[in-house]
């Protein structure tokens, strides 16, 4: 059955403080670069002034087994899992970031189908390998089972616990993250119904004593037809969507607050990128923010968020093109990756502003993943 095409937040989900995110001095902002060079994948690591966006090389790169890079930080220590569909490498780092040249932990997983996500929970008591398949009567399956984490190694042991399962003859899931804290893993979905082409994210609560999962949740469905665009986002505080039927002007944008279920909405008479498409729309992990790849003109725009107004404001700040965004954990830092080269920001999540950016080339096809570590 189709979903219901309009936003839709369930406000009971719990909510994080904004001021959680927000690094001491004496943090280090870290981006890690998985980038294929000549058939091997080579994991380097930076360290990013967050003032000036100048990042310096840390270590020594080092070659690994895949491209998908997930760091965890538990209290001082920190560890970068590194991962495909059929196995998981962990490297301790040292404080600045930089793994160790060999891994102190190699699992193959066991399963009947290839590892399609693996994340670990930012508490890190818990990580969670997603299976993917479509069975004998087209639906679209998938299975959730259960790593426990040793906090002072970062070693996983598999639990071979599935602790959640999914089936939807219209509706597959497509992707699965954790926002800033491990209470909830959210779940992107894609459903194609007749008539639909909706984006969305549900969600499965985390019970923190034993790492299961709760009953799904909806959380976010764009408000889109198949003859409209539509991209949505999502935080511990804040959904969004955006949609668009029919080009330039004819969008608009729509945020919604989690714990008191306060929306913003935006649309051209209010800013202009409010009624473009967007290839994808991301927040900043402070929610004070939500970043706009306006496809439409080929600029990427930044709305700050002002629920005292319920409006969005836009920064006098734009980043060119319409890159991938990623942001440091601590908002920090925004990173944009292009086909070439990786855009570096220093952010302010306050006002929305960039105060200062630098680029690394790329040489070949790349992901990134950032951490902020604690000194």
């Amino acid at each position: 059955m189709s979903r219901v095409s309009t936003l839709f937040i369930v406000v009971a989900l719990a909510a994080t403080l904004a001021g959680t995110v927000f690094a001491a001095a004496s943090s280090e902002e870290v981006l890690y670069i998985a980038e294929r060079q000549h058939g091997t994948i080579l994991l380097l690591t930076y360290d990013v002034n967050p003032e000036t966006a100048v990042a310096r090389q840390a270590g020594t790169p080092i070659f690994v087994g895949a491209s998908n890079i997930d760091p965890l930080t538990i209290g001082a220590k920190h560890f970068v899992y590194v991962w495909d569909g059929t196995d998981v490498w962990l490297y301790p780092t040292a404080s600045n970031g930089a793994p160790d040249a060999q891994p102190a932990q190699h699992l193959t997983f066991n399963f009947a189908y290839p590892v399609y996500s693996f994340v670990a929970d930012p508490d890190g008591k818990y990580a969670y390998a997603a299976i993917l398949w479509t069975d004998s009567q087209g639906n679209s399956d998938a299975a959730i089972t259960l790593f426990t984490i040793d906090p002072s190694t970062g070693k996983l042991s598999d639990t071979q616990k599935v602790v959640a399962t999914y089936s939807n003859y219209y509706t597959y899931l497509n992707g699965f993250s954790f926002g800033i804290k491990g209470n909830m893993l959210f779940a992107q979905f894609y459903d194609d119904g007749p008539y639909t082409c909706e984006p969305g994210y549900d969600g499965y609560p985390v019970n923190q004593a034993n790492g299961n999962l709760g009953a799904m949740k909806q959380l976010i469905a764009g408000n889109a037809n198949c003859g409209s665009s539509s991209a949505v986002t999502i935080t511990d505080q804040l959904g969004g969507a955006e949609h668009a039927c029919c080009g330039a002007g004819s969008g608009y944008v729509e945020i919604t607050r989690i714990a008191s279920g306060t929306q913003i909405f935006c649309q051209a008479s209010n800013l202009t990128f409010c009624g473009d498409d967007a290839g994808d729309i991301t927040f900043d992990p402070a929610s004070e923010n939500i970043i706009f790849p306006d496809t439409d003109v080929k600029e990427t725009f930044i709305g700050h968020i002002d629920f005292a107004q319920l409006q969005l404001a836009e920064s006098p700040s734009t980043i060119p093109g319409t890159p991938a965004i990623y942001f440091s954990p601590d908002s920090q830092v925004l990173f944009g990756l292009y086909k070439q080269k990786i855009g570096i920001y220093a952010f302010q999540s306050s006002t929305g502003e960039i105060l200062a950016s630098s680029s690394l080339s790329l040489t070949g096809k790349a992901t990134v993943a950032t951490a902020t570590l604690h000194q």
